[in-house]
């Protein structure tokens, strides 16, 4: 039964990866979220140019969404200790979120 709940979580993460691939890739690199990128990298702030940083870099974006996919649906991959369980999965959920994103980079460039 354990091993079955343990599946069920890793399914999960490896949906959410996918999402969060997308979703990166759609922030950081896609024609249609130009504009905002560029109108953040026309700001000079502190915080504009850490904005721009943060959403021209696929992973960054990941990062940030597999936190929040994390903390949202809890698909715990290790059980430790929660706060190391927490970060454990989102770093994995962002490392295999990169995998859609050069698939889909792959694809649209000629």
């Amino acid at each position: 039964m354990l091993r079955q709940a343990h599946m069920i979580h890793l399914e999960t993460a490896a949906m959410l990866a996918l999402s969060v691939g997308s979703v990166a890739f759609t922030v950081s690199l896609a024609k249609i979220s130009r504009p905002p990128r560029m109108w953040l990298a026309a700001r000079t702030g502190k915080f504009s140019v850490w904005c721009f940083g943060l959403v021209s870099c696929p992973f960054c974006v990941a990062v940030w969404l597999s936190l929040a996919a994390t903390a949202v649906y809890r698909p715990w991959l290790v059980t430790t200790w929660r706060p190391l369980d927490f970060m454990v999965t989102a770093l994995a959920m962002a490392a295999a979120a990169m995998l859609p994103v050069l698939v889909i980079k792959k694809a649209v460039t000629p």
